[in-house]
């Protein structure tokens, strides 16, 4: 209870209050009597200490104690006896009470020890049974939501009725996902809430964040409302947070019960729903796994696996494969964080999907929309834009890289969309070295050099035979492959690749005719033309697929 509903109490009629006003809404949690002071450090928080004051004025060591208790924030309140050992509280007393809006309570001689001390901790016994009560009642009514089924929407509803609040659940991104449908208003601001949510959406993170460091509730104060944040915490995993919004004038103590008690019931629905997803994508992942690798005896097999899945593996579909440009940077909390991305923006747009979670990627397998293949292709970059601006929206410091495969509709198809998608990735820096999305279309030719790997040609043979002495030219200060490549590039346009290179038109030809005489084979030979275009593919494929290692 409260210093001012003590001194409320008919028992507390005759005392006075001396100073520490400022202090009155001082929660007392236990009535102390104390004779003689000396041991300060026994005193809990919260205590209110009751005193005749013996020898206090006698002595300058007890006397210099009592001065650092009014000082303190050790205590909620202090009631001395007058007429026993002091005929009135010293002014230095008062002094240094007001200085730490500290009350401070005169109580005449009449007055009992014990009937001050009972009447007080009967209050706070009776308040504690009746908080007790309330607690078990918000827990058992949400508990038997959930036990009945009931969705986390309509324990949300409860929740803002049992507390007569708005009640917001943020999720593990700082989204929304609850809230119940019931605003209330107030005379003086007709929409108060509007704003009120407003300000909460855009300052969401650092007020979440801050609730989840501490590990417990967070009171924040907005003009004349207050609003209760209560992380959902369940085996050291933050889960969202519940958000209550209310009036000052209306908060009471119990508020604070009744939130913390409800985020335990929702941790326990989080979890409850995190073992089933869990279940679910180790199925996900095994059939993956098995369509990824061919090893599955016949496509009947795995139609049937994939329909318990709730999936359609008979429609046109593609791969994506999702890493970042940090590779040496990866971490399973990334990986994890992009799954949960990626997850949620697929279950937002209604895609079928399956998803699975690697050591440094996520792979994507869902049904690509369009009538044609260039318009599925449309659709495919515009999810992946769609990801990459989600992601950039909360981790802008990491480069997400998103490869693409061709879409299928053949089953056996899906593993070679599964591997273009993972060239893609792979092979970004052929495109465009700041590019992050890439379909397999966007390579090219390539596919056909990478057809070749595939069954065993080696790569150097062939870009040997045509550049192998520009590699091996010992004149460093010229970058004749950089040069043959922008050239190439640039469909022999001597002004686009000067400009390119930043160097004069003058300069660039005399590279070229360098090239020609280094590699015997002329520009305006067709034949040596495609040479020198399919040796320098070879040359970036071989480079970019040095740490790569092929799936089987």
């Amino acid at each position: 209870m409260r210093v001012k509903d003590a001194l409320q109490l008919p028992i507390m009629n005759e005392t006075k209050l001396v100073a520490g006003e400022q202090g009155l809404n001082n929660q007392i949690k236990w009535v102390t009597i104390v004779e003689v002071l000396e041991d300060i450090e026994r005193i809990q928080s919260g205590e209110f200490l009751i005193t005749t004051g013996f020898e206090l004025l006698k002595d300058q060591t007890r006397l210099d104690t009592f001065h650092t208790l009014l000082r303190s924030s050790s205590v909620s309140g202090v009631a001395i006896y007058t007429s026993f050992y002091m005929t009135e509280i010293p002014e230095s007393f008062i002094q240094a009470a007001n200085e730490n809006d500290l009350p401070l309570i005169e109580i005449p001689v009449d007055i009992n020890f014990s009937e001050i001390t009972r009447a007080i901790l009967e209050q706070i016994v009776n308040r504690q049974a009746h908080v007790l009560a309330h607690s078990e009642r918000i827990h058992s009514e949400l508990s038997n939501l959930i036990l009945n089924d009931q969705s986390l929407h309509e324990v949300t509803k409860r929740l803002a009725q049992l507390t007569a609040a708005q009640i917001i659940i943020y999720d593990e991104f700082y989204e929304r996902i609850y809230m119940n449908d019931d605003h209330f208003t107030t005379n003086d601001e007709p929409t108060s809430t509007d704003h009120f949510q407003k300000t909460i959406d855009s300052r969401a993170s650092e007020y979440l964040l801050e609730s989840f460091k501490k590990e417990s509730k967070d009171n924040i104060y907005y003009k004349n409302h207050i609003f209760t944040i209560c992380p959902i915490i369940a085996k050291q995993e933050c889960f969202g947070w519940i958000v209550m919004l209310k009036k000052r004038d209306d908060w009471i103590e119990l508020d604070d019960i009744a939130i913390e008690r409800a985020a335990v019931v929702y941790a326990m629905e989080f979890l409850k729903k995190q073992a089933i997803e869990e279940t679910h994508l180790r199925m996900q992942s095994n059939l993956l796994d098995d369509l990824m690798s061919g090893n599955y005896q016949n496509d009947q097999l795995i139609i049937d696996q994939a329909l318990k899945l709730q999936y359609d593996v008979t429609v046109p579909q593609n791969v994506f494969h999702l890493t970042f440009k940090q590779s040496g940077k990866i971490d399973i909390q990334m990986i994890d964080r992009l799954y949960k991305i990626t997850e949620r923006l697929l279950l937002g747009k209604n895609k079928r999907y399956m998803i699975q979670a690697k050591l440094q990627s996520v792979i994507v397998l869902t049904h690509a929309i369009g009538p044609s293949a260039k318009g599925r292709r449309q659709q495919s970059r515009r999810f992946a834009k769609e990801l990459l601006q989600e992601w950039n929206y909360y981790f802008p410091k990491t480069n997400l890289l998103i490869g693409i495969g061709n879409d299928y509709d053949a089953i056996n198809h899906l593993r070679k969309s599964a591997r273009e998608a993972r060239y893609a990735a792979l092979l970004y820096k052929i495109v465009d070295q700041n590019a992050q999305i890439i379909h397999y279309e966007d390579l090219g030719m390539y596919d056909l050099l990478l057809e070749m790997r595939r069954k065993g040609i080696n790569l150097q043979h062939i870009y040997e035979e045509s550049i192998d002495e520009l590699i091996n030219d010992n004149n460093r200060e010229i970058d004749f492959i950089e040069t043959l490549d922008i050239y190439l590039n640039e469909n022999q346009s001597i002004q686009r690749a000067s400009e390119k290179l930043f160097i004069h038109r003058h300069t660039l030809r005399y590279r070229l005719n360098q090239i020609e005489k280094i590699t015997g084979l002329s520009f305006k030979s067709k034949d040596d033309l495609l040479k020198l275009q399919i040796g320098i593919m070879a040359y970036k494929l071989a480079q970019n697929m040095e740490p790569f290692i092929e799936e089987t």
